[in-house]
């Protein structure tokens, strides 16, 4: 289950540390720039992480007052289970290294499995 999620949806650290930001901060609903800032990584692997999450079923994303798009954490029912199983396994020392190893295998495919599920979906 949470081998799925992380194949689909939470396959680079940028992604992890996001999830787990968003997770600790459910009512937080913010810019991509101002989650950049606060997480101290570039804008744009900011902002292609928090999109692709929104198609992945873990964040939402809405127009805020000012004009700007705004995410917010809004999991998907499917993706509630496995994401309070990571967040769990997260916790556990061994545990949490065993998980960014294999995010860090994960985001060395991450675009090319993108591109190719992308690819499958014009078909």
């Amino acid at each position: 289950m949470i081998q799925r999620l992380l194949e689909k949806a939470i396959d680079t650290p940028v992604k992890l540390h996001l999830l787990l930001i968003f997770h600790e901060n459910v009512r937080m609903e913010a810019t991509a720039s101002s989650i950049a800032e606060r997480v101290c990584r570039d804008i744009w692997s900011v902002s292609q992480a928090l999109d692709e999450m929104v198609e992945d079923g873990v964040m939402g994303r809405s127009v805020c007052p000012k004009g700007d798009l705004c995410y917010r954490y809004a999991p998907l029912p499917e993706n509630h289970e496995p994401i309070k199983r990571l967040i769990a396994g997260y916790d556990d020392p061994i545990e949490r290294d065993l998980l960014q190893r294999l995010i860090r295998d994960l985001s060395t495919y991450a675009a090319y499995r993108r591109s190719n599920a992308w690819e499958y979906q014009i078909v």
